[in-house]
């Protein structure tokens, strides 16, 4: 069953949602009379898939007995992913709902095309106001449920869009993380009690679906503003969440990570050469990377990307990375080679398991942390100039832990709606 796409302003998109339950279960129930409807148990630290032994009811308040609409692991549930997807000629947002209890989650035909919003931008009163019409219909799947098999079942909703999208989404106003970019003079208190995303190592106060619940209710039903609550409360929750998901649930977008990322070690092999040659050199390096790249690899950057590689591209160019490697290799000192030559290996073993949508074996998510980890460490001690962006400190420290939960990261990522 598929809700066919609209072209709706932000104004009247909720008119037509009036089935948007009623349209998802009717795709379970196929998925289901098909025989393709699949298990997704959550796991243990072990690795262990955890038995789904109990069905969900519905309690004598309408609402879960369980809090944040986080549901008992032992509980019988289902998955879906709601993301927004901005781009297209002309520009529009599209919201999608994924289904991840079937074999191929990421192929468009395995989602839900809810809206299309000529809109231009994904900033959060386009976000807030897009979503907000389909919330209610959001809330009446996690109280009630979904009858899937003969048992009502838990529905446990993930939020796997771009970067942008998830921190609106949720009312960030910056990175999805409680550390500031940079250490900051006027911060210096909260950089010490939180750290930073250069403080890599830095054990951060976890963020909790509480904590979003409690920053809404003070947006929207008491009528505070930020500066009232204090930075140190409200945690860069800067505006009202337009739905609580728990943050075990945020899946972080394996496609925007490999896109993201593969840039940098090629920003870095230009960075290097300026570093050692002079500005010159730079130069000239960048334009032998250009033609290396459009030549030997076979591709260049395209427009809808923004100027940037699309997934594909950045596989087939961490393949081909000796290419670059070798151009490099007269220009820079041996350490400082070796360091780069070491970050594509590493970066060339992340990226096999990351966008895989497909369960990852214990051992395997074991070693994807280590070289996720090791990869990030390694470009920051050996390119001291080089901040730690966002993408990088979500690698370093979120993908593997969402992965060790759910078994895999690919299966809840966006590649469906990008």
């Amino acid at each position: 069953m598929i809700l066919p796409a609209m072209e709706v302003s932000l104004s009247d998109t909720g008119a037509h949602l009036a089935h948007l339950s009623r349209a998802v279960k009717g795709w379970l129930a196929d998925l289901w009379s098909a025989g393709l409807f699949i298990e997704r148990p959550a796991y243990d630290p072990q690795g262990v898939a955890i038995p789904q032994t109990r069905d969900f009811e519905i309690s004598s308040n309408g609402r879960p007995s369980y809090r944040d609409f986080c549901p008992p692991a032992d509980m019988r549930d289902i998955h879906i992913c709601i993301g927004l997807d901005r781009g297209g000629d002309p520009s529009s947002v599209k919201f999608v709902i994924g289904f991840i209890n079937q074999e191929h989650p990421k192929r468009l035909g395995s989602t839900l095309l809810v809206a299309v919003c000529p809109e231009s931008k994904d900033k959060y009163p386009e976000v807030a106001a897009m979503l907000a019409p389909h919330v209610a219909q959001i809330l009446r799947l996690r109280y009630t449920g979904v009858v899937v098999g003969g048992h009502r079942r838990a529905v446990r909703v993930f939020v796997n869009s771009d970067f942008p999208a998830i921190t609106n989404t949720v009312g960030h106003k910056g990175p999805c993380c409680l550390g500031m970019k940079c250490p900051t003079e006027a911060h210096s208190l909260l950089d010490e009690a939180f750290g930073t995303l250069q403080d890599l190592h830095c054990i951060h106060p976890p963020r909790t679906a509480a904590h979003l619940r409690e920053m809404q209710e003070a947006y929207e039903g008491l009528g505070q503003i930020p500066a009232e609550i204090g930075l140190a409360a409200h945690m860069s929750v800067e505006r009202s969440p337009v739905t609580i998901v728990p943050p075990s649930q945020i899946a972080p977008f394996p496609l925007h990570i490999t896109i993201g990322i593969t840039a940098r070690p090629l920003r870095l092999a230009i960075e290097a050469v300026t570093q050692e040659r002079g500005p010159v050199d730079g130069g000239r390096f960048a334009y032998q990377l250009a033609a290396i790249l459009s030549v030997h690899i076979g591709f260049e950057p395209v427009p809808y990307q923004g100027g940037n590689f699309i997934g594909g591209h950045c596989h087939t160019i961490a393949s081909g990375c000796g290419k670059i490697e070798d151009a490099l290799h007269p220009l820079v000192s041996v350490p400082r080679f070796t360091a780069y030559e070491r970050a594509w290996e590493l970066w060339r073993g992340v990226l096999s398991t990351l966008n895989r949508a497909a369960l990852i074996l214990p051992a395997k998510q074991a070693r994807f942390k280590a070289s996720a980890r090791a990869f990030v460490s390694l470009l920051q001690g050996s390119f001291p100039w080089m901040s730690i962006s966002p993408k990088l400190h979500v690698l370093f420290a979120r993908t593997w832990e969402v992965m060790g939960l759910w078994g895999s990261k690919g299966l809840y990522g966006e590649q469906a709606i990008e």
